[in-house]
């Protein structure tokens, strides 16, 4: 699959915020969950450049959040869309995230 990487925009941080929503024991991962993630992932200045959409065809299919800790260290989080989830996705979406960190940062640790 040829995923996209670009700075997530307002609209796709909202959309991720409110209307991902994981079931079961995974509502954990909901946005919501945490109003301190919550009110960071919606303000575009505590956001700034550590957040990126990750599409498909212009369709959004993930996120990706990159904070560079040091010259050689990123801390990294990710999501992708519920729909996706349990599919057989994952491996592939986090390879390509993992990819797209290596040819961004070049960090020799990822955490």
């Amino acid at each position: 699959m040829a995923y996209k990487f670009n700075f997530l925009i307002q609209e796709q941080a909202e959309n991720i915020a409110f209307n991902w929503h994981y079931d079961g024991e995974y509502s954990f991962y909901d946005m919501e969950a945490d109003e301190e993630d919550l009110a960071e992932f919606l303000n575009p200045q505590k956001r700034g450049t550590s957040k990126y959409a990750v599409t498909v065809r212009n369709e959004l299919v993930g996120f990706l959040s990159v904070i560079k800790i040091s010259d050689k260290t990123c801390d990294i989080g990710l999501g992708m869309r519920p729909d996706l989830t349990g599919k057989g996705g994952g491996t592939g979406f986090i390879r390509e995230c993992m990819d797209f960190i290596q040819s961004e940062f070049r960090p020799e640790k990822i955490i």
